[in-house]
């Protein structure tokens, strides 16, 4: 009898446990399961506030309200942040959730190759209670080079990349700028998916901004330029016109031939080009 009311005592606390648990509920998920070594490290944060009371988030002068837990692979010890992440107050209501994109690439020194994992965690308003997500997982790649050029930029020696690398289930070109000195990562960025129907045209115009114009799908073409930080500067998806598909170097810079701004796809078309982008 003591035997069964100890089991009883036992299965009512897990119980309890459970239900205490369910109040809040976090959830980190990457938006894509590889990053390129330099690329934003974008995750989807979603809290769920289970109670039946408005549920207020907010920043003490010594601690968050949000904070993120780091590993790599081959170490058990977190990543020290770059600063710590401070996130404005944030209120949920009863019974609802709220989700955010969080870029974490400004936190963190990501600037090696390797698996990630990483856990939110939410501070309740009492100071005191916490609850943490399951642990998600990305992995960070430098790809494969496809061309490289070398340029002088305020001072620095730097090497601007395209790189290929799979994303999802897609073959995708990506741009990448290296300090040749340091070999410190400056910045990277998507470009494009990649279908190796045409091998992709890449250039640098005098700015010293990278052009690369390849096909997608077997309608669609991209055509994107990345700057010498390493950040995107523009994006555009086009059709072909039925003549050749190159770039060329005209009086007002770089631009694309051959090709018009794509259209809407048909409702039903097999071809409908869904980009990877970076937000």
């Amino acid at each position: 009898m003591k035997n069964i009311i100890t089991l009883i005592v036992a299965i009512f606390c897990l119980m309890l446990a459970g239900q205490a648990s369910a109040q809040v509920d976090v959830r980190v998920t990457p938006v894509r399961g590889q990053f390129l070594v330099g690329e934003n490290v974008q995750l989807e944060l979603k809290i769920s506030n289970n109670t039946d009371t408005v549920l207020v988030l907010d920043n003490t002068p010594d601690r968050p309200w949000l904070h993120f837990t780091v590993t790599r692979s081959g170490s058990s010890q977190p990543l020290p942040p770059k600063v710590v992440p401070v996130f404005s107050k944030t209120v949920i209501n009863a019974g609802s959730a709220k989700k955010v994109v969080v870029n974490l690439r400004p936190f963190f020194h990501f600037n090696k190759d390797g698996v990630y994992r990483i856990v939110g965690t939410v501070r309740m308003p009492d100071m005191q209670t916490t609850y943490s997500s399951p642990r998600a997982t990305f992995t960070l790649s430098n790809g494969g080079t496809v061309k490289t050029f070398d340029i002088q930029n305020r001072g620095r020696r730097l090497k601007m990349h395209v790189k290929m690398m799979r994303a999802g289930d897609k073959d995708c070109l990506f741009g990448q700028v290296v300090n040749a000195d340091s070999g410190a990562v400056v910045g990277a960025c998507y470009m494009g998916q990649y279908l190796n129907f045409m091998n992709p045209r890449i250039m640098m115009d005098r700015g010293q901004n990278l052009h690369v114009l390849c096909q997608s799908t077997p309608t669609y073409f991209t055509y994107s330029v990345m700057g010498a930080d390493g950040a995107r500067k523009s994006y555009q998806v086009f059709q072909r016109t039925g003549g050749p598909v190159e770039l060329v170097t005209t009086g007002k810079g770089i631009r694309p031939i051959g090709l018009v701004p794509a259209k809407q796809p048909k409702p039903g078309s097999t071809d409908n080009y869904r980009p990877i982008t970076d937000r």
